[in-house]
């Protein structure tokens, strides 16, 4: 054999061998990426929430992942000023989730020019409250919209972020303008902070948001091929402690009657009253909307149990994702996760379930 074959034959073998260590490596990595697509994806998953269901905004499944939620139109949270009923502040709003403006008077402002302020902030699809000093009391008192006169030193607010998205530019400029004008009609001052800091501050909250925005759900489904009677729905949910609102949507609450989570029809129809008699249903979904609930495990717990209660007055199944019986092992797995989320939540200084993650998540 001449030195030229020998060659040939060794590039050969090495050419051979790198095509098998190059296939070897694709079939590695492909695996690794099939794994991480379907991370979470085993029997014990829980339901993410219908796309279509009009409590709360889509929140996508998140086992292992951030959440993405397609937010509520601005419409339905403009015009929230005062929402607090007159409670005292010590420190005012919150400069962690709210662009704070400072007015300050040349005398008291009367009643009337309260209510033109009011209504000039709550236009720009973000929720905006008027703040009062109360020097007497000793901090910043929430003008709801029946708020008398008197105040000279006043914070208008308007919030950085909540589940519609972060503040936008055009949003704060007009907030601005608004206050500017305002304050030019009534002899006032105003002292704004730095909007494009306040902009970099509302989208770095909108992305902590998205990252901790999650929804838990489980399924009480019927057999195959059958369907639960709107009827004994309502007499079986009743039953297990949930109420139901004029959304059309279930809900249990707690002792002090916050809501906890809520049960709602899989498909599109609502619970209306007038409606129960002739609706028939296939399944039932109850959600836990993470980021409002303080002790998220006590409460899938809870809601857990809720749902085999349910499921076994209408003989039903309680179900995940895949129509996979729920499992202790998947509650296991889940609660580990809400353990990381509000965690995070806490390092934030935006514990789950505080009056700061109500507005946010809102």
């Amino acid at each position: 054999m001449s030195d030229l074959q020998i060659a040939l034959a060794v590039l050969g073998v090495v050419v051979v061998s790198a095509v098998y260590a190059y296939n070897a490596w694709q079939e590695r990595a492909l695996r690794r990426r099939m794994e991480r697509a379907f991370e979470g994806q085993h029997e014990d998953v829980l339901l993410k929430r219908a796309a279509d269901a009009p409590a709360v905004p889509r929140i996508e499944p998140r086992i292992g992942g951030a959440a993405v939620e397609g937010g509520a139109p601005a419409a339905a949270i403009s015009g929230r000023v005062g929402t607090e009923g007159g409670a005292l502040l010590a420190e005012g709003a919150d400069p962690l989730i709210e662009f704070i403006a400072i007015i300050d008077g040349s005398d008291v402002f009367n009643e009337a020019a309260l209510r033109e302020l009011q209504q000039a902030i709550a236009i720009f699809g973000k929720p905006a409250r008027l703040l009062g000093e109360d020097a007497a009391a000793g901090g910043w008192r929430v003008l709801g919209r029946d708020a008398k006169g008197g105040y000279s030193r006043l914070q208008a607010a308007l919030q950085l972020a909540n589940r519609s998205g972060p503040l936008h530019a055009p949003q704060l400029n007009g907030f601005c303008d608004a206050l500017r004008g305002w304050c030019a009609k009534h002899s006032a001052d105003v002292s704004l902070p730095d909007t494009a800091e306040a902009l970099k501050a509302a989208q770095a909250l909108d992305a902590f948001c998205g990252e901790t925005d999650v929804a838990i759900g489980v399924n009480v489904v019927a057999q195959p091929g059958g369907a639960f009677e709107g009827g004994e729905v309502v007499a079986a949910v009743v039953a297990a402690g949930f109420e139901l609102e004029p959304d059309g949507v279930f809900y249990r609450s707690d002792a002090a009657g916050e809501p906890l989570f809520t049960l709602e029809n899989h498909q599109p129809q609502p619970f209306l009253a007038e409606a129960i008699d002739s609706l028939q249903t296939p399944g039932l979904t109850l959600l836990l909307d993470v980021p409002r609930v303080a002790d998220a495990e006590a409460v899938l717990e809870e809601m857990a149990a809720a749902g085999a209660q349910i499921a076994e007055t209408l003989g039903g199944l309680l179900v995940d994702d895949n129509r996979v019986p729920l499992q202790a092992p998947g509650l296991a797995r889940i609660k580990a996760q809400l353990v990381e989320i509000q965690a995070a939540m806490a390092a934030h200084d935006i514990p789950a379930g505080s009056a700061r993650a109500l507005r946010l998540f809102a």
